[in-house]
């Protein structure tokens, strides 16, 4: 999944440089092989509960560090959305900049009937006796962990990868899958072995 998410960074004329923040070794030889820099993340930042931004922030000071300066954008690639690819990327940006915007997530719409439960019992979000056809359901846009563009002042005064002017870059649901799951790596699996027999 990391070599996935970095031919797709890669391949983005939009995209300078490639960092892999991990303290992983396997994680960090691939990254290399593939032709990113490795960012060797400290052991408070590699718990099963640290969050992202401390890593990003990590990461920009690095960058800082060698370079004099913060990356105008930061754009975070998570390794759990393998199916994103570098034309995702190039088109989430012309929308970024189109909206002049501050900072971007990619989402996948769905249309669903929505529950919820009290006191034990189900009750719909939506009018049961006037139940709609699931194409007239206004979609819901959920983030869906594939792409994040935003300015490196969002991060250093909000500690956010969002914040200000939000764009939104819809993503179609096959290429939307967001690895959390031994059923979602199986399914994400299947879909790149169907690309692969395209080419």
């Amino acid at each position: 999944m990391i070599a996935h998410t970095i031919r797709a960074a890669k391949g983005c004329a939009r995209v300078d440089s490639v960092l892999v923040s991990t303290e992983d070794k396997e994680i960090a030889s691939v990254a290399e092989r593939e032709g990113a820099l490795v960012v060797p993340r400290p052991a408070q930042l590699a718990q099963d509960s640290s969050p992202t931004e401390p890593c990003i922030l990590h990461a920009m000071d690095w960058w800082l560090e060698r370079n004099g300066e913060d990356p105008a954008i930061v754009v975070l690639l998570q390794p759990t959305s393998p199916l994103r690819d570098s034309t995702d990327i190039e088109q989430a940006f012309t929308i970024y900049d189109r909206a002049e915007a501050d900072c971007l997530l990619s989402v996948v719409e769905r249309r669903e009937f929505h529950w919820e439960e009290r006191e034990g019992l189900g009750n719909p979000k939506w009018d049961i006796r006037n139940r709609p056809r699931r194409q007239e359901l206004a979609p819901d846009l959920i983030e869906n962990g594939a792409i994040y563009i935003t300015k490196s002042s969002v991060y250093r005064e909000q500690g956010n990868r969002l914040g200000g002017r939000i764009a939104l870059y819809r993503m179609p649901p096959e290429r939307s899958i967001d690895v959390d799951e031994p059923f979602d790596l199986l399914l994400a699996g299947m879909l790149l072995e169907k690309r692969k027999e395209r080419k």
